[in-house]
C-alpha cells in the first residue's frame, strides 16, 4: 500500500476512503482489467478475417504482454490474495473458456479447423495448458521464459486444430503481421 500510495503521489490514508484493504484493491484490479479484455476480445472477433486470423493476433498480442510479464504473478495472486485468485479462475471458467470454444466452432464452421475436434475436450485443454505454463514448478523462471513457454505452448495448439487449408492462413497472417505496424490494434491482454 506504502507503494502504490507513493506511485500515485497520494496517502494511503486516501486509499482506504476508497478501498476497505490491499485485497479488494487487489480484487477490483483484475475485475477491471477482465471487463476490459472482454470488450477488446468482442473488437478483435470483429475484425478478425476468420478464426485463424482471431487466434493469430491474440497470440502475437498476448506474446507481447507476457514479454513484460513478471511470471511469479499468478503464483503471487494465489498465495497473498485468494480472493483476487477466485475471480481469476471464475474469469478462466467463463469468459476465457467461452471465448476458445467461440473460436473453435467459428473455426470448424469456417473450414479451417479439424471438424472432428470435440470443443469442449480442446477448450478445456486449452485453458490447462495456458495455466501450465505459468507453474514455476514446471518452467521455472530461471531457465524459462513465459512468453516463450505460451507461444511454444499456443502453436502446439494451434497445429493440432487446424486444416491444411487453415494452417496456410497461420503462416500469411504471422507473415503479414510480422511488423507491429501491420497488426491491429489490440491493449491489454487476451486469451486464446
Amino acid at each position: 500500500m506504502d507503494d502504490m500510495a507513493r506511485d500515485l503521489g497520494i496517502s494511503k490514508k486516501t486509499i482506504y476512503q476508497y478501498f476497505t484493504d490491499k485485497d479488494e484493491v487487489v480484487r477490483e484490479v483484475i475485475k477491471a482489467g477482465f471487463d476490459e479484455q472482454r470488450c477488446e476480445w468482442d473488437g478483435l472477433s470483429a475484425i478478425a478475417r476468420n478464426a485463424v486470423d482471431e487466434v493469430v493476433i491474440a497470440a502475437q498480442h498476448i506474446e507481447k504482454s507476457f514479454r513484460s510479464m513478471n511470471p511469479n504473478m499468478l503464483y503471487d495472486l494465489k498465495k497473498y490474495h485468494p480472493s483476487g485468485w477466485e475471480i481469476y479462475l471464475q474469469h478462466k471458467e467463463s469468459l476465457f473458456y467461452q471465448q476458445v470454444v467461440s473460436n473453435l466452432r467459428r473455426g470448424i464452421e469456417e473450414g479451417l479447423y479439424r471438424k472432428e475436434i470435440q470443443v469442449e475436450i480442446i477448450a478445456r485443454m486449452r485453458l490447462e495448458q495456458v495455466q501450465m505454463g505459468f507453474e514455476l514448478k514446471v518452467f521455472p523462471a530461471d531457465r524459462f521464459n513465459i512468453a516463450d513457454v505460451q507461444m511454444q505452448m499456443f502453436d502446439h495448439f494451434i497445429h493440432g486444430i487446424v486444416t491444411l487449408k487453415g494452417y496456410s492462413l497461420v503462416i500469411q497472417y504471422r507473415k503479414e503481421y510480422q511488423t507491429e505496424s501491420a497488426r491491429p490494434q489490440v491493449s491489454g491482454p487476451l486469451s486464446i
